[in-house]
């Protein structure tokens, strides 16, 4: 009892309870928010809010091209404050011209047909790509705070915006549907923003940077490249759902799912965003980062185990319940979307420990190996046997991708170490 007080306590300081909690409000800005509207709208609405979402989200890391990574990973290393706010300037001002170009390519991309199944989520896309500028700015900021280890002051600030936001999706959602869903969202982004100026101010934009730091754009692409691949293997499913099921219902079943799935991520997303830092800071110190590694890692497999079994109980209980006997197959592929969780938990700080040893490359060079081989599964699986086949392609990306981080974090380590 005494253990486990102390590690309580040591979580609190660091502020992991105060961002996890923020956490779970900020899933009601994106999947988490279709968890409480999903009652104001209808399963193929639903199944649309998690396309809309899907692409926005790959275009969202090419506008932010990585800097985001790269400020993570320079601002978190032992530099003066005035040279952090120039490298927060830099940052910005080349995701502008980033972001600029991906908004112009989501307005042809979306007017020519080449992506989305159908004429009206092609416009509505175009509507809710507004929010890629805000989403890149609010991630380049929360980096910012979080390299700083400023984790308590980012988490309280925004909290307070956050439930301003999930009381204006609700409110919109059930006054207008599916439109109120949409222009919802984009205010409630817009407000997002302000804690993050109220903390870093607008100084920065002024302040001068003599030196550009080191391997900052070789972090940012590197980081593009990866997280762009991987966000392409884990939302490939309902992209491939768009295009090749005609059961659009359906898809809203699996879609509610992935909101379970995802609220649950928050707790791995929270205990990777506190240890990136510290990983950076003992990136010499080869004693204490395999331990630490080790032992955190092992925490995090057994945590999974327990955030899974507590959230197929909540879903359990909550879908029949709010949404009535017609969402039942969301319990089936929510069952088989947790055991891909849980694998994915077992391996969550191997990415953290490759990016703060600076190995950014070998992240890359893992989704570029694992998302061709969960889009063929995909693909293959839903041809097969259906959208449970979908489902079960994830676990074997999961089981994929726990082989690959294996053996890539063993050679980073004796590379970094040797």
């Amino acid at each position: 009892m005494q253990k486990i007080s102390s590690n309580f306590h040591f979580l609190r300081n660091k502020g992991f309870f105060d961002l996890l909690s923020v956490n779970f409000l900020t899933q009601f800005l994106g999947f988490g928010s279709t968890l409480l509207v999903a009652k104001f709208v209808t399963p193929v609405e639903l199944g649309d809010i998690k396309i809309l979402q899907s692409y926005t989200a790959l275009f969202v890391i090419l506008a932010g091209f990585g800097f985001n990574a790269a400020v993570l990973k320079v601002c978190a290393e032992d530099r003066p404050d005035q040279e952090k706010l120039g490298i927060l300037r830099l940052a910005v001002q080349r995701a502008g011209v980033a972001t600029a170009i991906t908004i112009l390519l989501v307005i042809v991309l979306a007017l020519s047909g080449v992506i989305t199944s159908t004429l009206r989520l092609s416009l509505w896309l175009i509507v809710y790509a507004s929010t890629i500028p805000l989403q890149v700015l609010t991630g380049i900021f929360i980096v910012f705070l979080q390299a700083q280890k400023k984790i308590k002051e980012m988490a309280r600030s925004q909290a307070v915006v956050k439930i301003q936001s999930v009381v204006l999706i609700v409110i919109s959602t059930w006054a207008w549907g599916f439109k109120g869903f949409i222009f919802a969202t984009v205010v409630a982004y817009a407000l997002g923003l302000w804690p993050f100026l109220r903390q870093i101010g607008v100084n920065f934009l002024h302040t001068p940077l003599e030196q550009k730091p080191a391997r900052f754009m070789q972090y940012a692409f590197f980081s593009v490249l990866g997280n762009g691949i991987a966000l392409l293997g884990q939302r490939g499913d309902i992209l491939i759902l768009d295009h090749f099921t005609v059961d659009r219902a359906a898809i809203g079943y699996y879609a509610l799912a992935t909101i379970f799935v995802t609220a649950a991520s928050q707790v791995t997303g929270t205990v990777q965003s506190i240890t990136t830092p510290y990983f950076s800071e003992h990136a010499q110190d080869e004693t204490w980062f395999r331990r630490q590694l080790f032992l955190n890692q092992l925490r995090m497999a057994l945590l999974g185990v327990a955030v899974a079994v507590g959230v197929y109980v909540l879903a359990w209980i909550l879908v029949p319940l709010v949404y009535g006997p017609d969402y039942s197959p969301t319990l089936s592929f929510l069952a088989i979307l947790l055991i891909n969780y849980v694998i994915a938990s077992s391996t969550s700080l191997v990415g953290v420990a490759i990016f703060s040893l600076g190995f950014v490359k070998y992240n890359s060079l893992s989704v570029m190996i694992s998302t061709p081989i969960s889009l063929i599964t995909t693909f293959i699986f839903l041809t097969k046997f259906g959208i449970i086949g979908v489902a079960w392609a994830q676990v074997v990306l999961a089981l994929v991708s726990l082989c690959i981080n294996a053996i890539f974090v063993n050679i980073v380590l004796n590379k970094a170490f040797k």
